[in-house]
């Protein structure tokens, strides 16, 4: 059979409506971006020592990859302060406003993302998160000038008394007083130190915050008695004040620990206590004075008056143009003898003369340890059993008034 030419024409349409539709495939899409960002370098260096602050005027932070410049926030440590962060490609700068010198710095990233919103890897370069360095210092360093308690003091006296009025119960409370003097102003915002007990481990560290002097150069540390109770240092223990937390006002500075304390921290020991000598504190802060205008002889050019009353506090007035001097009486129990002591407040001479039998008694005269404002010195001596008259002299002096507390204590 002949083929009809009509059916050639559509088969060889057909074909080429085939041919026509044969386009190429589409491009393959690229892979999703996963792969969280890290860092690949810094300046200074993760974990770098030594750094001249002068000298460490910006941080720069470098990634792996492109970065959102709105995702992420530089925390900068205390005694580190930044300005404003600009983007280099992928390295963010910031300059260093302020730096302590002579400290540990850290600068932690957070929230830092690619563009691809992946979460900064900070383990992979700075191993925390956190880019850490140490400065140095590049001006001298402040140093301890003096201290009270001197470096090295021993039998110190473990507490001083003092009236509170301002109390919920005023009266008399115990606590210690330590001076610490510097070679240069402090920085006042520093003012922590730990007092440690060396010889009772059981205590635990305690953290003192002290008081500066308006030029910062002396801190006044208030050791007061602990929550637990207990006196504010104990009898016979070895301290130490630790002052390393303390900087320089001018560039932040740490201590130079080797001047007067070796080690940047004070070192002392504690005496014994003295019961008498705080009971009689107690009445030198606490009791009213018995006011007395002195004699300016021993009878019979003179009449005394009596001043042997135990546990009283004497405001004594002595007569003369100056030097001042006079005397006192004091009369022995009849079937006791006795120690008499006078809790000074200024160091001067006092004498005791038994009128009975006529002759001087020693009278021994020694510095007093500090357990109170109110008593510097202390004179002591032995009274006879009889009702005898003995005859205190005191002075000569500068001074027109004096105080004591007498006490009696039976042998």
């Amino acid at each position: 059979m002949r083929s009809f030419p009509g059916n050639a024409l559509l088969t060889a349409c057909a074909l080429a409506l085939t041919a026509c539709n044969d386009d190429p495939p589409p491009p393959r899409p690229f892979p999703a971006d996963t792969e969280a960002p890290t860092v690949t370098a810094t300046s200074p260096a993760e974990s770098a020592e030594g750094l001249l602050p002068g000298a460490t005027t910006e941080v720069s932070i470098t990634f792996s990859e492109p970065m959102n410049p709105e995702a992420g926030t530089l925390v900068p440590s205390g005694g580190l302060t930044l300005g404003t962060a600009t983007w280099s490609d992928r390295t963010l700068k910031v300059p260093v406003t302020s730096i302590r010198h002579d400290d540990a710095h850290a600068l932690e990233l957070k929230g830092f993302r690619d563009v691809a919103g992946n979460a900064l890897d900070g383990t992979a370069f700075l191993g925390d998160g956190r880019l850490d360095f140490r400065t140095t210092s590049d001006r001298p360093r402040p140093a301890v000038a003096s201290a009270s308690p001197a470096e090295g003091t021993q039998e110190l006296y473990p507490v001083e008394m003092y009236y509170d009025a301002s109390a919920s119960r005023p009266g008399t409370y115990f606590h210690k007083v330590l001076t610490v003097t510097f070679t240069e102003a402090m920085n006042p915002a520093f003012a922590q130190v730990e007092l440690v007990n060396r010889t009772d481990s059981s205590l635990p560290p305690r953290a003192l915050t002290g008081q500066w002097s308006p030029d910062g150069l002396t801190l006044t540390v208030r050791v007061s008695a602990p929550d637990e109770g207990g006196p504010p240092l104990e009898e016979e223990s070895a301290y130490t004040l630790d002052l390393s937390a303390l900087r320089s006002a001018a560039v932040g500075n740490r201590l130079d620990a080797t001047p007067v304390l070796g080690d940047g921290k004070l070192d002392f020991t504690t005496g014994k206590r003295d019961g008498h000598l705080e009971h009689a504190c107690t009445h030198t802060l606490a009791s009213t004075a018995e006011a007395l205008t002195a004699a300016p002889a021993r009878p019979p050019f003179g009449f005394p008056p009596p001043t042997g009353v135990g546990h009283t506090r004497y405001r004594l007035t002595l007569p003369g143009e100056g030097p001042h001097e006079g005397y006192t009486e004091l009369i022995s129990k009849p079937a006791e003898d006795e120690d008499i002591v006078l809790y000074l407040g200024q160091e001067l001479q006092v004498g005791a003369y038994d009128d009975l039998d006529g002759f001087e008694v020693l009278v021994e005269l020694r510095a007093a340890p500090p357990a109170c404002a109110g008593i510097t010195h202390r004179a002591r001596f032995s009274a006879a059993m009889g009702n005898r008259s003995y005859m205190l002299h005191f002075g000569p002096t500068d001074a027109t008034t004096l105080e004591f507390v007498l006490e009696r204590y039976a042998k």
